[in-house]
Parts: structure tokens; sequence; C-alpha cells
């Protein structure tokens, strides 16, 4: 299992990656979204990346109708960087979100799987969370998994709606890849450091996620000690330590 967190887009990208490898998380995640790579604090956030070669995954939040356009961009960026894989995080603010959207949203997806496939880079797809709701019931999980067989599932526990919606999603598709925050469950959608919300991480790795051996990302910004009070919790449950 390997942990990662985010480079925190509003520090130095230098000052993360000190901070990553001297609390010994193995990678980074990345935020991209329509506007490219956010790193606010670097001119060249691609060239930044580059320079201090630590691992790092791209995660991409693109509206369903965006994702034709920046897919080719992606690519050529991943290849520049060196990597293999890219995680997209669908959202559907651009038209409203019906029954059939699920269609066009996998239709989405398969033409990005094609492009990817040709490069040899794994495509990761997060289901969202109530607040927008596309890609988050099973049915629509199971759709998109019978009409991309290929693709693979990034699991954001904080946008679970209980813990059967949980193990609903995994019976369908078992994640390669975990965004782990805590959250009040009454609540529609929160990102917070373990312990400040409800969700039972305990309850998850003992009885729903146990023997897991993907990646697992800390979706926390909060401060450096919540993110590594979280880390000291996921590894304490996990059995790492």
């Amino acid at each position: 299992m390997q942990i990662g967190c985010l480079a925190r887009y509003f520090n130095p990208y230098g000052e993360e990656v000190e901070f990553a490898k001297n609390n010994h998380f193995q990678f980074m995640q990345i935020w991209y979204d329509r506007n490219g790579i956010a790193l606010k604090k670097d001119l060249n956030p691609i060239e930044i990346i580059r320079k201090y070669d630590f691992p790092t995954i791209i995660h991409a939040v693109l509206d369903l109708n965006e994702i034709e356009e920046h897919i080719p961009r992606l690519i050529e960026i991943i290849k520049y960087l060196g990597h293999r894989e890219l995680i997209i995080h669908p959202i559907c603010k651009s038209e409203e979100i019906k029954p059939r959207t699920i269609y066009k949203l996998s239709e989405k997806v398969r033409f990005a799987l094609e492009k990817l496939e040709k490069e040899n880079i794994t495509l990761y797809l997060e289901n969202n969370s109530r607040l927008d709701p596309i890609f988050n019931e099973s049915m629509e999980i199971e759709i998109m998994f019978q009409e991309n067989p290929h693709l693979q599932f990034l699991l954001d526990i904080a946008h679970i709606n209980n813990y059967e919606h949980l193990r609903s999603m995994i019976k369908i598709e078992m994640p390669k890849i975990l965004h782990i925050a805590d959250r009040h469950l009454e609540v529609i959608h929160e990102h917070l450091p373990l312990g400040q919300g409800n969700i039972d991480y305990k309850y998850i790795f003992t009885n729903i996620l146990n023997g897991f051996d993907g990646k697992i990302v800390l979706e926390i910004i909060q401060s450096s000690n919540d993110m590594l009070n979280s880390k000291a919790i996921i590894e304490e449950y996990c059995g790492i330590i």
C-alpha cells in the first residue's frame, strides 16, 4: 500500500515536496482543471514538477463537456512528466443532469480511454458526492464499468451516501485508489481531517475494505499536523505500523 498527499496549490511546490519526503508520503496528487495545473506559487508548474522528480499523479477535475478538449493536452503533460496514470474527477455544470447523462459521460470516458490506452496510460474515474450527482449512484457505477471494462475505479470515501452505498460500489468494481478524508455523513459534502467527522474508518477497513492494497490519497489541506495525524490513523487501521 502507498499513501500520498495533496500538493497544496497555495504553497511553493518545493516546500510540498520536502514535506512529503520528510513525512514518508510516497507520492503527491496534483490538481488540474480547465485552467491547467494549479500551483499558484510557481510560474511554470509543469517544469517545477519535472525538476523535483517526486512521484506524482494528476487529478483532473473536468466537466463532461471538457473531457475531449483536455485529453490531448493531458497526454502531452503526462508523457512529458513520465507518468503512467491519470485521475479524472468528472463533474457536470454545463448542462442539466438527467437519467441519460451517465451514458453521455460514458461516451466521453470511452474517448479518453482510447486515447490514453494508445500511450499506455491507465485511467481512474472518481465517484462524486450528491453535491454533483453524476457517477454517484451504484446504478451509474455499474453502467460506467459495463461500458468501459478497462477503466479503473478511484473511490472517494468522503463522497459516499452511507456504508451500504460504499458496499454496493465495491461489489461492482473494487477500487485501485482511495481518496480519504472525514465528513459528517449528514452533510452532503465535506473534506475534513480524520477524526473531525463521523466516518468510521476503523469499521470500513476492518469490515468493508479489509485487505485493500492499492494507493491512498489523503485529501486533507487544513494543516500539516492534520495531514500527519490523519496519516497515522490510516496506518494504524491498515496495519502499516
